[in-house]
């Protein structure tokens, strides 16, 4: 029989890495949405999404899933992730409202900050704590968070549009911040 030994000094973590450098407006960009599929998740952001391009004279381009066999507790395929980031100035993701969940919308989020696309991540307020503990794990402390009431899936329509429509100003704070 032989047996293995591990090191235990292995790497720490990722480097820090910045996020996207913002734009200054908003104006004439496009808004894609990537929808995680969590209950009312999808419902939220085009909202969210809808109103911001209303507001700021952005277009909402394209709201999207994560993708065939993804979902929730999975990373987006690279299928969407190209498509995010090619038809796309500016992205809105989540929800972050569970465990599993709040770790693939944040590392969603972080992966296309690293390719130059401001994203904002939706969570809500019990889970905005594990939200800024990931995005600092994956080495952005800093990450475009916005929050939103808990729960959001046993949330009527008629609440979850209120909620997105209050948070634009916010979400629109968060992209056009300076990174």
């Amino acid at each position: 029989m032989s047996i293995t030994v591990y090191a235990p000094d292995g790497e720490v973590g990722p480097e820090p890495a910045a996020l996207a450098p913002g734009p200054n407006v908003l104006t004439g960009l496009r808004i894609g949405v990537l929808d995680n599929g969590k209950p009312n998740a999808g419902l939220l952001l085009a909202r969210v999404g809808e109103q911001l391009a209303a507001r700021t004279g952005a277009t909402l381009a394209l709201v999207i899933e994560k993708g065939p066999g993804a979902n929730a507790a999975t990373p987006c395929t690279e299928a969407v992730f190209e498509r995010l980031r090619s038809e796309c100035d500016v992205v809105l993701t989540g929800s972050a409202d569970c465990g599993s969940c709040t770790s693939w919308s944040v590392h969603d989020t972080i992966q296309l900050e690293r390719s130059g696309t401001p994203t904002v991540v939706a969570t809500t307020t019990r889970f905005v704590e594990l939200t800024r503990r990931v995005a600092a794990g994956f080495g952005v402390p800093e990450a475009r968070v916005a929050v939103f009431p808990h729960p959001l899936g046993s949330t009527d329509d008629d609440t979850i549009i209120a909620w997105a429509d209050a948070a634009v100003d916010e979400v629109v704070a968060l992209l056009t911040r300076p990174a």
